[in-house]
């Protein structure tokens, strides 16, 4: 009987609209996000796991309304003379719903990461139980709805539940033990430590045992669904208590970190001998950490142009391209400014790195301290126009956008310019023998005290815009 059930239960699971339309809705929104990144093993999984919990609150809502389809609408009565029993009924679903819903997940998951694997070179480690986690959370949305279906009979209990966990999971933006207690927990960095993950599946799985003997116990109490809800306590309070437990990492403040504060469990990744790989492509050393090779051509895409529109003897001495940690980089001793992060936006990675390179050839980069957080106004300097001409080569030059640096997460430019100098420097773009004059008077064009005004003759250019007197602090 039981047998049939299965079959039956999960044809009607197999075929149902929302669980596939969720399916490839969550693959095409989490495409979407990160249509502008980089694939990145350790991130795209976790985020990936984290909106699959849209799949399985659909599944929470179709298994409970699988499981208690039998007390509706006069069903009891037209039920009453097969042979068949509710307990029946319910280990039916309870096998089929799983299944299907552990094979959507797996849809989705396989699914998203191929088209991440297709649309650019990857990096970053791959945490294999990560994906596996999203499988077992859907298998929990099954045993869960099973079980809300049989306890609680209103059909708005499902959704209610699935509104309630929905809030917890995606308003939950800390690192913090209590949130390794949800089913899902989808805030990381790239380059924090490892997370917990194969003790949290292992929670989860046990959370789905756990509900599926719940679900089993509402109609009587027997030795078996006992037994196996007795065993999902035992598994399930030690390895929530060990996620739980997990550290979370600090949040460093500039000015106050070093590398002596570095968290240990990442100490040795970032900071031990041999953290970075380096090559050297077309005369510019590129430093990378393992595992992150294969961007090293996307970082050559955004310094090359820019580097090859400098003279030749300040190319020459090209600081290195070094990859930063983004959340350790205070506890290191090197200023390079030219810095790719462990994430990479092909258009605003590319203006980041572009932007550090223009700075340090012109001198508008600020040595640490106090003051690099401040930052100065470049406006009215020659310098300034020559370094947005030296951006505009890599991407179109615009206004600053500042980025707050007060946990170790952004990145903040140092110097402040107006409108007249990227409409200078856009002119400036257009002009064929451009590289030629700027070559050819790079020194005067480099003195703090040569204006844009004085500049415009030997670039070539006219005066058409007006020049408001500087508000800030000058840059030195």
């Amino acid at each position: 009987m039981t047998a049939r059930l299965f079959l039956f239960e999960a044809r009607r699971m197999a075929r149902h609209p929302l669980v596939w339309g969720m399916t490839a809705l969550v693959v095409a929104v989490q495409a979407y996000l990160t249509r502008d990144q980089a694939p990145h093993w350790g991130i795209d999984p976790v985020h990936a796991t984290g909106l699959s919990t849209c799949l399985a609150g659909a599944v929470l809502v179709v298994a409970g309304l699988a499981v208690s389809r039998d007390g509706r609408h006069g069903m009891p009565e037209s039920l009453g003379a097969l042979p068949g029993r509710a307990e029946h009924r319910t280990r039916a679903v309870l096998l089929a719903a799983p299944l299907v819903a552990g094979v959507a997940a797996a849809v989705a998951m396989s699914g998203y990461m191929a088209i991440r694997l297709a649309s650019g070179p990857a990096a970053g480690r791959l945490d294999p139980w990560e994906p596996l986690t999203a499988v077992a959370v859907a298998a929990l949305a099954a045993t869960l709805g099973a079980a809300v279906g049989r306890w609680l009979r209103r059909l708005i209990a499902g959704p209610l539940v699935v509104a309630v966990l929905g809030y917890l999971i995606f308003t939950t933006d800390r690192y913090e033990g209590s949130a390794w207690l949800l089913p899902v927990m989808q805030f990381h960095r790239a380059d924090w430590p490892d997370r917990p993950s194969a003790v949290h599946l292992a929670y989860v799985v046990a959370l789905a045992v756990l509900f599926a003997g719940i679900a089993l116990l509402r109609h009587r109490v027997r030795p078996g669904p006992s037994v196996a809800v007795v065993a999902a306590l035992a598994v399930a309070a030690p390895t929530g208590a060990a996620a739980a437990a997990e550290p979370p990492p600090p949040r460093p403040r500039p000015g106050t970190f070093t590398a002596a504060d570095v968290d240990p469990r990442v100490r040795e990744r970032y900071f031990g001998p041999g953290a970075r790989r380096c090559s050297v492509r077309h005369g510019i050393t590129y430093c990378a950490y393992r595992g992150y090779e294969a961007w090293v051509p996307l970082w050559e895409q955004a310094v090359r142009p820019a580097a090859d529109a400098l003279p030749p003897a300040v190319r020459a001495r090209l600081p290195r391209v070094e990859q930063t940690s983004f959340t350790w980089y205070y506890g290191e001793d090197s200023k390079t400014r030219l810095r790719p992060s462990m994430t990479w936006g092909p258009q605003d990675q590319r203006t980041l790195l572009a932007v550090s390179l223009a700075l340090w050839a012109t001198g508008l980069s600020i040595p640490g301290g106090s003051a690099e957080r401040t930052g100065c106004d470049a406006s009215g300097q020659a310098r300034t126009l020559v370094a947005l001409w030296i951006i505009g080569q890599v991407a179109p030059p615009e206004p600053p956008r500042m980025y707050v640096v007060d946990d170790g997460f952004g990145v903040e430019y140092l110097v402040r310019w107006g409108a007249p100098e990227i409409g200078y420097a856009k002119r400036l773009l257009a002009d064929r023998r451009a590289r030629e004059r700027v070559h050819a008077h790079w020194d005067t064009l480099m003195r703090p005290g040569t204006t844009v005004e004085q500049a415009l003759p030997l670039l070539g250019l006219k005066p058409a815009y007006h020049l408001p007197p500087t508000t800030g602090t000058p840059c030195p």
